[in-house]
Parts: C-alpha cells; sequence; structure tokens
C-alpha cells in the first residue's frame, strides 16, 4: 500500500504523524460507540463469540466497528510513510480526542490533569517524529515467524483466559492492548507484502489481522463488562502504543534511530506516561460500574 509521492524524507514522518492523529480520532469515536453497548451486554457472555454475535445486532456497535474499519485504513496509509515505530505511538493521540468527544457528549469539564496528559502525548509523539527509525520496517524472517505465534495464541486467549478463570478487567484489558499491538503489527506486514508485489502474504496477513481483531474485540468487550472505561482504556491504550514500537527494533532491521536509540525509548515512555495520565481521567471516558465477571463453567 505504497503511496505515491511524499518521497522527501522530512516530509514522511509529517504525513505518518497526520494520517496515523486521524486514524487515532476515529478509533476514539469508535472505542465510544462500542463501549456504550457492550456494558449492555450480559455478564454470562463475556468472553464468548456470543458476546460479538449479540453485539451485532446493535446499530450503535456496528456503526462504532464501521469507524474503526476507517481508522484502521487511515493507519494502514500512515505505515507505507513511515516506520510502525511512529505510527502505533501517535495513536496515542486518539485519547485526547477521546477528551474531547467525551467533554461534548457527557459535560465534564478539562482540569489541569487533562492537559497535562495531553501536552505529554503531545510531546513524546513531536520528539518521535525525531527519534524514532526512519527505515521503513523490513521485518526479518524470525520477527515474522515470532509474530505468526504470537498471533496464534491471541487467537486461542478467549479460551484460555476462561480455562484459568481470569476474566477480570486488569488480565482482559491487558490481553486486548496486546491484541491491537499485534493488529498494527500486521497491518505493517500487510502493507510491506504488498510494496514488494506479494498478494498471497499480504492476504495471509490480512487474514491473521481479522482474526486477531476479533478476538481482541471479544476481550476488549469483555474488559468494558468487568472494569470501568477510565481503568481500561489507559491499559490499552498504552500497550496497543508501546508494544509494536518497542518490539520493532527486534523484529525488523530498521535500526533504533539516532543516538543508539535512547531518544526513542525516551520518547516512547514520554507518549506512555501521557496515555496513562490522560487515559486514567475521569474525564475521558463515563465510569461505569465495576462489575464481576461470573466464574467461567
Amino acid at each position: 500500500m505504497v503511496v505515491p509521492g511524499c518521497h522527501d524524507a522530512s516530509v514522511r514522518p509529517v504525513a505518518a504523524i497526520l494520517l496515523a492523529a486521524a486514524a487515532a480520532s476515529f478509533y476514539a469515536f469508535s472505542t465510544m460507540l462500542q463501549a456504550l453497548e457492550a456494558r449492555k451486554a450480559p455478564l454470562e457472555s463475556a468472553l464468548r463469540a456470543r458476546l460479538l454475535i449479540r453485539l451485532f445486532q446493535k446499530r450503535t456497535w456496528l456503526l462504532g466497528s464501521a469507524v474503526g474499519a476507517v481508522g484502521w485504513g487511515l493507519q494502514a496509509v500512515a505505515l507505507s510513510f513511515a516506520s510502525i515505530t511512529l505510527v502505533q505511538p501517535a495513536l496515542g493521540l486518539g485519547l485526547i480526542v477521546l477528551l474531547l468527544f467525551s467533554t461534548r457528549l457527557l459535560g465534564e469539564t478539562v482540569g489541569r490533569r487533562e492537559a497535562l496528559g495531553a501536552l505529554t502525548v503531545i510531546a513524546g509523539v513531536a520528539l518521535l517524529g525525531w527519534a524514532a527509525p526512519s527505515r521503513i520496517d523490513h521485518f526479518t524472517f524470525d520477527g515474522r515467524v515470532g509474530i505468526a505465534v504470537a498471533g496464534a495464541l491471541l487467537v486461542a486467549a478467549p479460551r484460555g483466559l476462561r480455562l484459568l478463570r481470569l476474566g477480570g478487567g486488569l488480565p482482559t484489558s491487558v490481553v486486548s492492548g496486546l491484541g491491537w499491538a499485534w493488529v498494527g503489527l500486521g497491518t505493517a506486514l500487510v502493507d510491506r507484502a504488498l510494496a514488494h508485489g506479494h498478494l498471497l502474504e499480504a492476504a495471509l496477513w490480512a487474514a491473521g489481522a481479522g482474526l486477531v481483531s476479533w478476538t481482541s474485540l471479544v476481550i476488549g468487550m469483555s474488559a468494558l463488562q468487568a472494569w470501568p472505561a477510565s481503568r481500561s482504556f489507559p491499559v490499552t491504550f498504552a500497550l496497543e502504543m508501546a508494544a509494536p514500537a518497542a518490539l520493532a527494533p527486534i523484529l525488523t532491521s530498521g535500526g533504533t534511530g539516532p543516538g543508539d536509540g535512547v531518544p526513542f525509548a525516551f520518547a516512547l515512555a514520554l507518549a506512555c506516561v501521557g496515555a496513562v495520565i490522560l487515559g486514567s481521567s475521569s474525564a475521558v471516558s463515563p465510569l461505569a460500574p465495576v462489575r464481576s465477571v461470573p466464574e467461567p463453567l
């Protein structure tokens, strides 16, 4: 999915950040719409396919899914301009958009905490624009194998969480975040395969992204049944932002950026701190009552 034009190396990071910010906006709106319906679902459906089957019958949730699909497309285009080490953390800008949506729709006020979180995310993403590895990702063979194995484990995660009796808010939020992080890596692999004309490989990675998206949705919606959104969102967002960017230097041949990766690591940590500050604010999303997920049979 290589976009013509914008060959200037100085333009690519800016274009990638703008596209990622647009994708983040769609993701944020999608999250709010889906959360509204997920909270109404019976607890007995947690970590089961019937949870999504029920949600697929709700217009609000379907609208949220359609908005999220647009965001995924914009994220894929952003990955044609820059490395996943820049694009994925830039999705943290979605928390700022989520804050703006919630203040409009819920009448929440924005205080010092929210302003600090927003400024920290912006500073982290701006620094990443300089510090992230400039090369577009070339995944190593071992990296692709590792991603494929991780994808298979994530597809089986809902059943595993049920068997291990880990249906609470923290485990489901963590696994959901890792799932969406995998989708980011899978999207980058789709983009790279298309760029080299490997259509079958692109189709396989796209299928994997679809499967992991399905399980991440099941787990993420289950997390919203067990935890307030203001506790679940920061965990999921931070992992979705940080995991692909942190693992990319290991999985790809893109290098670590200037200063042996120290500025990159600092910028990534800064963006994550801002995401946690902003995401844990009550103004980011309405608090749902904490609900206990029943033990699996």
